[in-house]
């Protein structure tokens, strides 16, 4: 069933080549994500309907398909945004697929740990029978069925490795374990890296193939083998861990992945931007100041050190917050996810031929 998209004709030619210029930093403007709705649209039986996890598991993955179309059509794809469809089952879903139970709530997903005997007991494998696994891969499998052409289908937030062993753990237990038995959550590290990257090739190797690139989690588009990184436990460990528990994952995702982002999420996280700025293969960072704190156009001492490395930069910014990026630094290089407050399509228009104004004038 086609959708009818507020998407023009070429825009997948100049999302092709937009973005795969970006990614090879030879794009002379920022790019742009800005999507609109109309008011009357947002409010809409069924348009907030995104959260997969409290959906019962007899539910028929086409029948939750179909409560997205109203949002998927009535979304307008200005800039340099695209149509997509993410899986969300909430943050860190890896941690289901090897045991823990899962609690789904309004709009994110809890899990009780699955073992809180010896650490040494542990052990972290994904169980392709689980049926979380089953139920993201039938979703999955069918939006790409039924849309593949169309949009790009999104991988589920597969989360990051520490994350996932906090699931499996118990985020104060782990704290405990990463200070008294460190050997062992080495050992766990490396077997959370692989649990991951088996199921990032098979979601992969389900999504590439309708051609139409790769996003996850955040809006981000890749031509190829791409992903937003995480490690959101990082804010409570020390340079020093991330080095040896953090890093090593980093390195492995980035060696299996083109297109490598960093989810850098919160000024707890900042003490780690330089081991990850020298990351050769991670390309780029999304800097995300945290709940309560200035948005990232306050902040622009820390994407100048972002982008003076030589890596790309994502912020999430309301129209002024772009505008005072581009004024101070320049926008080449930055992606701006165009978020609060939420325009029209007119008013994103608008916004647009100003900040291709103000580009023009900086540059």
């Amino acid at each position: 069933m086609a959708l009818h998209l507020h998407f023009p004709d070429d825009g997948w030619e100049r999302i092709a080549r937009d973005g795969s210029a970006w990614w090879a930093g030879e794009l002379d403007r920022p790019l742009v994500v800005l999507e609109c709705v109309e008011p009357e649209d947002r409010r809409k039986p069924h348009f907030a309907s995104t959260f997969l996890g409290n959906f019962p598991p007899d539910i028929p993955a086409d029948n939750i398909l179909d409560l997205f179309v109203l949002r998927l059509e009535a979304t307008h794809y200005l800039g340099d945004a695209f149509p997509r469809f993410w899986p969300n089952f909430g943050p860190g879903i890896v941690a289901a697929f090897a045991g823990a139970q899962v609690h789904p709530a309004a709009d994110t997903t809890w899990f009780t740990p699955a073992h809180t005997g010896p650490i040494a007991d542990l052990h972290v494998c994904v169980d392709w029978e689980n049926v979380w696994w089953q139920r993201v891969w039938e979703i999955t499998r069918a939006a790409v069925a039924r849309w593949g052409g169309q949009l790009t289908v999104g991988f589920t937030d597969l989360g990051g490795n520490l994350d996932i062993l906090a699931h499996l753990r118990g985020l104060w237990q782990l704290m405990i374990d990463l200070a008294r038995t460190p050997e062992e959550v080495d050992r766990l590290v490396g077997e959370t890296t692989a649990a991951w990257l088996a199921c990032y090739d098979r979601l992969y190797g389900l999504i590439a193939p309708a051609g139409r690139g790769v996003t996850a989690w955040a809006p981000c588009w890749w031509p190829g083998r791409g992903y937003m990184l995480q490690s959101d436990i990082s804010y409570n460990i020390s340079p020093q861990m991330f080095a040896r528990f953090v890093l090593p994952d980093l390195e492995a995702c980035c060696a299996a992945l083109d297109y490598a982002f960093y989810h850098l999420d919160g000024v707890g996280q900042l003490c780690h931007l330089d081991l990850l700025l020298s990351l050769p293969r991670l390309r780029g960072i999304q800097w995300v100041p945290g709940y309560g704190k200035p948005g990232p156009e306050q902040w622009l001492p820390v994407l100048q050190r972002i982008r003076e490395s030589g890596k790309l930069c994502q912020v999430t910014v309301s129209p002024e917050g772009a505008l005072t990026i581009i004024r101070a630094l320049g926008g080449k290089g930055f992606c701006f996810i165009i978020d609060e407050p939420p325009l029209t399509p007119a008013e994103g228009a608008a916004f647009l031929r100003e900040l291709d104004e103000t580009t023009k004038t900086r540059s």
